[in-house]
């Protein structure tokens, strides 16, 4: 059975409880991981990778050295986080004279690149088949009266989030999936320091587009994209010109929900911008 830790540092200038409170609680619920990785690193935007690769990498090889050391996988709330990882790790071991360099670099704390850890996304645990299937024995609140659509975003990895085992979560539920087709389109949020009102637009384009589309809410994976399009809001609505009358959830959200929980708290409600009102 694999043993798992968790990667919560996401950016603090981002709203980050409702991945962090919903997901620290459906971890504990499974037993998977109750203890946090102890780092003062903080994920610093999977974006910058490109900018300096190397000194990327420098900054996550520490944690990923530690936890392939301890045979752990690290679980990660944010795909920001999760990308991060990835990105960091496939560097080091596609490049034989960066390995090297952090190989020096590690020596002193005993740890080796030889055992660098796998990265998992905390949604790709929820839809898994063991945990769906435990879903379905468990299920106290169906969705039955709602439509929710799921963002992926631009930096999708189709390994980690399977369309059919998205919709085979989504069946269990009792969710309608309605589809849309900028599922897979930029947030915006990579233009908004540069050119405001361009990502403003790209987000509300998406919103309406899950919207018209009939969906009730919309589900997304990252810290940035709930930045844009809950705590943003009325930017966004300007924008584009138009009220957009749909909510934000995160899938550990909608999973701790569909097990019965109801507290505003433990869900992270009190954190959104645009109250959810399905409970």
């Amino acid at each position: 059975m694999a043993n798992y830790i968790i990667f919560d540092k996401m950016n603090k200038k981002l709203v980050t409880k409702p991945f962090k409170s919903a997901g620290e609680v459906f971890l504990r619920e499974f037993y998977v991981a109750n203890y946090a990785i102890k780092t003062n690193l903080s994920d610093i935007g999977a974006e910058n990778y490109i900018l300096n690769p190397k000194l990327f990498a420098k900054n996550f090889v520490k944690i990923l050295a530690q936890a392939g050391k301890n045979g752990e996988t690290i679980i990660t709330y944010d795909i920001s986080s999760y990308l991060s990882l990835l990105f960091a790790k496939n560097f080091i071991m596609d490049n034989a004279d960066v390995k090297e360099e952090m190989e020096n670099f590690l020596n002193p704390f005993e740890l080796t690149t030889d055992f660098l850890a796998d990265a998992l996304h905390i949604n790709a645990f929820i839809i898994e088949k063991d945990a769906t299937k435990h879903m379905k024995k468990n299920l106290k609140y169906p969705f039955s009266d709602f439509k929710a659509a799921f963002y992926y975003g631009a930096d999708i990895r189709s390994d980690e989030y399977s369309n059919r085992e998205l919709n085979t979560f989504f069946d269990t539920i009792d969710l309608k999936r309605v589809r849309f087709s900028r599922e897979l389109n930029p947030s915006g949020y990579e233009l908004l320091r540069y050119a405001p009102e361009i990502a403003l637009k790209m987000a509300g384009n998406i919103l309406l587009d899950a919207f018209d589309s009939g969906a009730d809410f919309l589900i997304v994976n990252d810290t940035r994209t709930f930045y844009l399009m809950d705590t943003k809001r009325k930017e966004v609505e300007r924008a584009v010109g138009r009220e957009i009358p749909i909510y934000i959830l995160t899938l550990p959200q909608v999973a701790l929900m569909a097990y019965g929980v109801t507290d505003k708290k433990i869900l992270g409600f009190n954190a959104h911008n645009v109250k959810p009102t399905l409970l």
